[in-house]
């Protein structure tokens, strides 16, 4: 069997059992069998280990010769949700293929897009006519989902809570007041049970959550959290990103707003405000405050 110290290092561990809690521990003991499973199951060959938060991510090849991904999750319904979605988004060249999965093991088998490199570590975001193809490519309506899969407003609470407890943070404590997740969270609520353009959300398009796919597939979403709700969501990170002034966020807003159908520019600027605070205090976990996560705070005080 397998060595799990070989599959997951102490840290990667770590992240692991923050997220799910001490329990995962015996998942962590279970995880060399599961990999060989699913070695065995689909023919893999793997060669790499990938950190994530929730799962752990291998690369390898399929029958020697398929570029993969093998993603194993202790949470099931993630593993399931995530699932539903991409099999909604078969056949879309702007999203990742799921090739097949292994729901009551949490386990999923993944193309492996090329080159990959994520929109995050380029100098450079994606224009917007790119980031258009992208979120018009995830269009789905909601009615085959709707009871399958959360709604946008159902992750609210648990969005600013789990912010909420990352405010201690040294890093944030000095520059975010509490009073910031809180306006924002009043608004997001109210977004969120405001409707807008009701879809199938992607839920966690960040800009490390894009891949270029290459010439022929261009941008690339992976690892969805997916919920139903307003088409606006997905759209904020990319409106925001490495923004350094109010009038870069507006002309972005204007640009993607036009390419896009149904999407909704007052929503979009609304939405970018309600989560300027979140997104600042991910970013000053990370690093020193720049001129983006300035801004974000700048926009996140305007919701008072």
């Amino acid at each position: 069997m397998l060595d799990l110290d070989l599959l997951l290092d102490a840290d990667g561990r770590d992240r692991l059992v923050a997220r799910f809690g001490e329990e995962v521990r015996s998942w962590l003991a279970a995880l060399p069998g599961l990999v060989e499973l699913c070695c065995q199951r689909w023919h893999l060959e793997l060669d790499e280990v990938v950190q994530g938060n929730g799962s752990c991510v291998f690369t390898g090849k399929q029958h020697g010769d398929r570029g993969v991904v093998l993603k194993l999750t202790p949470d099931l319904a993630i593993a399931a949700d995530e699932a539903l979605a991409l099999r909604a988004w078969a056949g879309a060249a702007h999203v990742v293929d799921l090739i097949d999965a292994k729901l009551d093991a949490g386990a999923l088998l993944l193309e492996k897009i090329e080159p990959g490199t994520k929109v995050s570590d380029q100098p450079e975001l994606p224009g917007a006519s790119e980031m258009a193809e992208l979120l018009t490519d995830l269009r789905c309506t909601p009615g085959d989902y709707v009871g399958q899969l959360p709604t946008l407003a159902q992750g609210m609470d648990a969005l600013f809570s789990r912010t909420g407890g990352r405010l201690s943070n040294p890093r944030v404590s000095p520059l975010v007041a509490p009073s910031l997740l809180t306006h924002g969270h009043r608004l997001a609520r109210e977004l969120a049970a405001a409707g807008g353009a009701p879809g199938l959300l992607h839920g966690d398009l960040h800009l490390s959550n894009i891949l270029q796919g290459g010439p022929r597939r261009g941008l690339v979403a992976i690892d969805p959290g997916p919920r139903l709700g307003d088409l606006a969501w997905d759209a904020i990170e990319w409106t925001l990103g490495r923004a350094t002034s109010t009038a870069e966020i507006h002309d972005r807003a204007g640009q993607l707003c036009a390419l896009v159908p149904a999407l909704d520019r007052d929503r979009l600027w609304r939405w970018c405000q309600a989560t300027a605070a979140v997104i600042a205090v991910l970013q000053l976990r990370r690093r020193p405050p720049d001129d983006t996560t300035r801004l974000l705070l700048q926009l996140a005080a305007s919701t008072a």
